[in-house]
């Protein structure tokens, strides 16, 4: 059993949007292969106003009818692609960032869908509250866009790599990740187009990379490893590269080119530049 493969279930959070459903397809993926449940979790935030009295109360089982159906409809598209997965649904009362925040101490990885750009809202809130699932949950978190074709990515695994504690557990997710998806790692480090002329960057950045991943590639012998040291900003290119990939994963802190990645501008430009599964590892992640 690999270090983030516990017993914990895989828990996605369901709405209404065409992202969600890419959400359940990922999520009972990454449960099927791990070999761990899946827990489909729609919270209500009950709106203020609400009739009172019997109105109110069919009001409510109306409200709760339409909760139990979105878990439905997650819970036959996931059973569908697993036959054999073990599923338990989830609806829960409350403001639906506490929900998840509080249901990821029970996760192995919370999965949620993003809309595109072009839509007015997210599914998962970028600015505060989203600051407040991102950077302070015990568990990965992935956000799963729309594919812009309608066709997941078939390529690599993907990952940021810098000298953080993140970064180094974001490496051993992303081994995992190629292990069980079949596939090659593919760790890339950017550096600031302020660092371009000095002598020996590429070098000495291979040189990193090389002692970053030595380890997960003894640990993975059979999966292919591959280097690339790329200059400029972050996040649009860490985007680029993984325009192809089957998932794009970083730490939810780092250092240098990646400070202050998914708490400001530029982590807001990744979550909307990413075409494929972004996976957030927090640092302490086990490996």
């Amino acid at each position: 059993m690999n270090g983030f493969e516990t017993r914990r279930p895989v828990i996605v959070g369901v709405d209404r949007s065409e992202a969600s459903r890419w959400a359940v397809r990922w999520a009972a993926d990454e449960a099927a292969w791990r070999g761990l449940p899946l827990q489909p979790l729609h919270a209500q935030d009950w709106p203020t106003g609400q009739p009172e009295g019997e109105a109110g109360h069919r009001w409510s089982i109306g409200l709760r009818a339409a909760g139990d159906a979105l878990l439905d409809t997650a819970r036959l598209l996931a059973a569908e692609r697993h036959p054999d997965l073990k599923i338990t649904s989830r609806l829960v009362e409350g403001r639906p960032v506490r929900v998840l925040r509080e249901a990821a101490d029970e996760a192995s990885q919370l999965v949620l869908g993003i809309r595109r750009l072009t839509e007015a809202h997210s599914a998962l809130p970028i600015g505060s509250k989203g600051a407040s699932l991102v950077g302070h949950l015990s568990c990965p978190i992935t956000l799963v866009p729309e594919p812009p074709d309608g066709v997941p990515g078939p390529g690599a695994v993907v990952v940021g790599v810098d000298s953080s504690e993140s970064s180094r557990a974001a490496i051993g997710f992303a081994f995992e990740e190629a292990s069980i998806g079949g596939t090659e790692v593919l760790a890339i480090e950017v550096r600031r187009p302020t660092e371009a002329g000095q002598p020996d960057l590429i070098e000495e950045s291979l040189m990193d990379l090389s002692e970053a991943l030595a380890g997960w590639q003894e640990k993975y012998p059979d999966i292919r490893t591959r280097r690339e040291v790329l200059t400029g900003s972050p996040a649009p290119m860490l985007a680029a590269v993984a325009t192809r990939a089957r998932c794009l994963v970083i730490g939810s802190r780092g250092l240098g080119g990646f400070r202050g990645l998914l708490f400001g501008s530029t982590g807001r430009a990744l979550v909307h530049r990413c075409t494929v599964p972004l996976v957030i590892v927090p640092s302490g992640a086990s490996t």
